[in-house]
């Protein structure tokens, strides 16, 4: 990957939003709590970190969007994670760039799909740690989404993590990400 990045300030005129491919994978995380039946954990989890107002708790990863408006690519795929208490006494923001010089226009085309596919596996990337550290009860009942949309991003992460000729999360890597055996995964799938 050919990224930089540098701490920045939060203002109250920023305007953050999730990247399209983080969002998706941040609500599959939730879908799975609540398809465990964990919403009451959700809701004891992020309110435990609410007497801590000024404790960074969060470490958040953006991309600029313009003028005081940014995508956010990471640090989103955990219970905690609530984009609308996002502020400079609870989160570190780091702004990612790509760190490839522009010099040309031909050169600037070439740069910002390289970037954009950094941005994609950079977000890989994030979800994969993410996912190794949460305490999903039912991990599975996603594993048929996330291989959809693993393979509409397609990312050379997966075969580079994983060792496989894919460029997509098979049910066997998801099974080993998250240290489960596959047919429990593949139990998970069916509806309760």
């Amino acid at each position: 990957m050919n990224l930089s990045a540098k701490t920045i300030r939060f203002k109250n005129i920023t305007k953050i939003d999730l990247h399209p491919l983080a969002k998706k994978l941040y609500e599959l995380i939730i879908e799975a709590y609540v398809a465990g039946g964990q919403e009451e954990y959700l809701k004891v989890i992020s309110a435990r970190f609410d007497c801590y107002p000024s404790l960074p708790i969060h470490n958040v990863s953006l991309i600029s969007k313009g003028a005081n408006k940014y995508l956010l690519i990471g640090g989103c795929f955990s219970p905690l994670f609530n984009l609308r208490e996002l502020n400079e006494s609870n989160t570190l923001f780091l702004s990612y760039k790509t760190s490839k010089d522009n010099t040309n226009t031909e050169h600037k085309k070439r740069i910002e799909k390289d970037f954009n596919q950094d941005v994609v596996d950079f977000i890989f990337m994030d979800f994969i740690r993410s996912m190794s550290l949460i305490s999903l009860k039912r991990p599975g009942s996603i594993e048929s989404a996330l291989r959809k949309i693993t393979q509409d991003y397609n990312s050379s992460i997966w075969n580079e993590v994983f060792d496989n000729r894919r460029n997509y999360l098979r049910q066997a890597d998801y099974s080993e990400l998250l240290d489960m055996d596959r047919n429990t995964i593949k139990n998970h799938s069916n509806p309760l």
